[in-house]
């Protein structure tokens, strides 16, 4: 994911309804670093939260090959 749309995302209001996928999984982004390009996200199921690079979120899942 671009910096770009991950800093839309946490900056409007549609960050609350917009599920971004990390390795397949649904999470949440809550803050974004724009210095180091990294995310600060929110498991959808189960409420963990950590640190991903942005260029391992996608808007949409990715099918497994």
């Amino acid at each position: 994911m671009q910096l770009r749309r991950a800093a839309e995302l946490v900056n409007s209001k549609e960050n609350q309804n917009t599920v971004v996928y990390y390795r397949n999984k649904p999470v949440n982004i809550v803050t974004v670093d724009n210095n180091i390009g990294t995310a600060y996200v929110k498991s959808v199921n189960e409420n963990h939260r950590f640190e991903v690079n942005l260029e391992e979120l996608s808007e949409k899942t990715q099918s497994l090959q």
